[in-house]
C-alpha cells in the first residue's frame, strides 16, 4: 500500500476531480461539520481509498477515523477542500476569463 491506495489500484483522476467538486459544492464545507461524499457509479470502498489519497496529498482537510469505523477500509472524515485541492480543480477546469476574480 502506498499513500493510502492499495498497490494494485491506480488513482483515478476523474474520481479525484469528482470528489473535490462534491466537497467544494457542499454547503457545509468549511463549517467544521463532517461532509458526506458520494459519487454515482463508484463503489464506497474505492471512494474511501481516493478520499484517503486526497487527504494524504493535502487536497482535502479532515480527520483520519479509520480505526474508529473499520480497520479494513480507510475512513477520512472530510471537513473542507484545501487551497491545493482548489488549485487541482483550477488546472483541471480553468474558469473562463470573464469569471475570474482579481487581477
Amino acid at each position: 500500500m502506498q499513500d493510502g491506495i492499495p498497490s494494485k489500484m491506480r488513482v483515478d483522476p476523474i474520481l479525484c476531480k469528482n470528489i473535490l467538486m462534491v466537497v467544494e459544492n457542499d454547503p457545509k464545507a468549511g463549517s467544521g461539520q463532517i461532509l458526506n461524499v458520494s459519487v454515482d457509479g463508484y463503489d464506497r470502498k474505492v471512494i474511501a481509498q481516493h478520499i484517503k489519497y486526497l487527504w494524504e496529498t493535502k487536497m482535502v482537510s479532515g480527520i483520519d477515523v479509520t480505526h474508529m469505523q473499520s480497520p479494513c477500509v480507510p475512513e477520512i472524515a472530510i471537513k473542507d477542500i484545501t487551497p491545493a485541492g482548489r488549485a487541482f480543480l483550477d488546472q483541471a477546469e480553468p474558469e473562463a476569463p470573464g469569471n475570474k476574480i482579481g487581477f
